[in-house]
């Protein structure tokens, strides 16, 4: 399994706009200290510095003056990473504070991805009926179609997002945060059912894709991923920030172009719409969730799962 962070040609955000500022999340964290001025401190790993400060400061002065706010980047010795924000307006501090994000989201889509956090599916049910889909789309004999291009029954997952963790102090931050987590379960109903039922691709032309997935229906998992994918967005530990994905798409991986071959080009495809013709309804079944784990990228040793580095059970 891999992770690339992939861009696309869509238009830079607006991160100064009225309605993106007042609506944003951060809002609710910014103090109001007792000369009038409003604050807001926050984590930034310290790999990122560099990028904020700039050649010769010139990041820096820009995130400052274009936002009409004081910013200061801690020093290597010091023992905090919040980066802290002032100004005399609130809405200056959201603003200031959008721009460092979209700074660190430009220096984490260079960066290759550590960690993901995911709901493992590979439970019996779940797994006998892929393990059958598996054996009658090969016994089809589809052109372009092979073993190698099926995931392991045992890696069957959901994947909430993916994260770039450089040292221990981020690993041990990132399984903080995923245990911060718990507080989004209040209103949720657990554990969560989740029904796999149809098969689907994500790009409009299933004649030319690179992916083909299972269909995943749990309507409070939903809103427990997409709530993780929000509040890890805030970290400065996920790759994909709130401008490029908002919600987290609600499948299951089974056949991948980088599965047969890692040296694949981006735009190897498979053609899949005989396999949604005859299968596109299959039904895998349904299993309770009751944790979301934190894995490593690249550690899973044959037919194993992936190494888990610590989860959130509920």
């Amino acid at each position: 399994m891999s992770f690339k962070v992939e861009t696309t040609g869509c238009q830079s955000p607006d991160l100064y706009s009225k309605d993106a500022i007042e609506n944003d999340a951060v809002v609710g964290h910014i103090e109001e200290e007792p000369n009038g001025d409003f604050k807001l401190a926050f984590y930034v790993p310290r790999w990122c510095y560099g990028g904020l400060i700039g050649k010769r400061g010139a990041t820096f002065r820009q995130i400052q003056e274009r936002n009409n706010a004081e910013v200061i980047i801690p020093r290597p010795n010091d023992e905090s990473t919040d980066v802290v924000i002032r100004a005399k307006q609130r809405s200056h501090v959201v603003a200031a504070q959008r721009h460092i994000r979209h700074l660190i989201a430009s220096m984490l889509d260079r960066k290759n991805a550590t960690h993901f956090l995911a709901v493992s599916l590979n439970h019996d049910n779940i797994q006998d009926r892929y393990v059958e889909l598996k054996k009658s789309i090969l016994e089809a004999q589809l052109p372009g179609i092979d073993e190698g291009l099926f995931i392991s029954d045992n890696c069957l997952h959901l994947t909430f997002l993916v994260l770039v963790i450089q040292d221990e102090e981020q690993h041990q931050r990132a399984l903080n945060e995923l245990q911060a987590c718990r507080s989004l379960l209040a209103d949720l109903k657990t554990p969560f059912e989740i029904k796999v039922k149809g098969l689907e691709v994500t790009n409009a032309d299933p004649s030319s894709t690179c992916r083909l997935y299972g269909r995943i229906e749990s309507p409070d998992l939903r809103k427990l991923a997409d709530r993780c994918l929000a509040h890890f967005q805030s970290t400065g530990l996920c790759v994909s920030d709130r401008y490029h994905r908002d919600s987290v798409q609600m499948h299951m991986t089974l056949m991948n172009t980088r599965f047969r071959d890692r040296a694949l080009k981006a735009e190897d495809t498979i053609d899949v719409r005989e396999i949604l013709r005859r299968f596109g309804d299959f039904d895998f079944g349904t299993l309770q969730c009751q944790a979301v784990h934190m894995c490593e990228i690249g550690s899973r040793v044959g037919d194993s799962f992936y190494k888990i580095s610590g989860s959130l059970e509920f």
